[in-house]
């Protein structure tokens, strides 16, 4: 679990005094990072925030005034499962840097691999239908939600359209909540705010869903009165901070989450109140 009870740097006015829990972000092993973030950047259109490594986390974190941050390694082919996850299970306890387990749809044996990533102490596993090319309610993947729902894991979605893909798209909104319906047991955090583009699909269909939804992607891509009130109606304990950094400048995200009318408890509880509920 995360030190939520450590002591938050306040030589820079900007950070706040509570602790902050950034549940979206996107590190990559040194060996890897040097080729795959500058590729990722120029796919995108735009310059990380910092160079993808676990040691560039922890920098901006602390300049931002970001206590931890939860990683979310994604899986494009069957093969890669093994090797990125016994990597990352040195931090699948934190305390500072956070890890998920990677998954993908097309491993044989489902139900075995869910309980290998739960022996090695993961609390969940991320999903990406755009890379990983399948829809949440495809039948090939009940066993792998069962799995999931009987180890107690989070699954973590990535939810809605995408920046370097085209239309029509691999999830929505709507299809997260049929999955909901089919495996109410399963604990499900759903990205940017639902469906990235797919906001008032989200709103209508998700908000009020017993599901998490994070803000990655959320801050300078809609309304900040839509996400104002997409947090009202979904209801603040179950809401996760999130910046898909090193994509989005964490700093510049917190920065406008702070800005939003909320609440001093709204506040802690999406920083990091949250978070701790998501992984118990």
């Amino acid at each position: 679990m995360p030190n939520l009870n450590r002591k938050i740097d306040k030589s820079i006015n900007s950070h706040p005094d509570f602790p902050v829990i950034d549940a979206h972000v996107h590190l990559y092993p040194d060996a890897i990072a040097a080729k795959v973030t500058p590729s990722l950047a120029q796919r995108f259109g735009n310059a990380p925030s910092f160079d993808g490594t676990v040691a560039g986390c922890r920098a901006k974190n602390a300049a931002c005034g970001i206590t931890a941050s939860l990683n979310l390694p994604v899986a494009t082919k069957p093969d890669s499962v093994g090797h990125t996850n016994a990597f990352w299970a040195q931090y699948a306890k934190g305390p500072d840097i956070f890890s998920f387990a990677c998954f993908h749809p097309q491993i044989e044996d489902k139900g075995g691999e869910i309980e290998k990533i739960a022996s090695l102490g993961f609390s969940g596993v991320k999903l990406h239908p755009e890379y990983q090319l399948f829809r949440f309610n495809d039948s090939c993947m009940d066993d792998a939600w069962a799995a999931m729902s009987e180890f107690g894991l989070v699954v973590y979605l990535h939810a809605g359209g995408e920046r370097v893909f085209s239309p029509p798209f691999h999830s929505s909104p709507s299809e997260i909540a049929t999955l909901h319906k089919r495996f109410p047991k399963l604990k499900i955090a759903a990205a940017h705010l639902g469906g990235f583009g797919m906001w008032d699909e989200a709103e209508e269909v998700l908000a009020g869903e017993d599901v998490f939804l994070d803000l990655s992607h959320t801050f300078f891509w809609m309304p900040h009165g839509q996400i104002l009130r997409m947090i009202r109606k979904h209801g603040a304990h179950r809401i996760l901070f999130g910046t898909d950094a090193p994509w989005q400048d964490p700093g510049q995200v917190l920065e406008a989450f702070l800005a939003l009318p909320l609440s001093e408890a709204e506040r802690r509880a999406i920083c990091g109140g949250n978070f701790e509920e998501l992984i118990s």
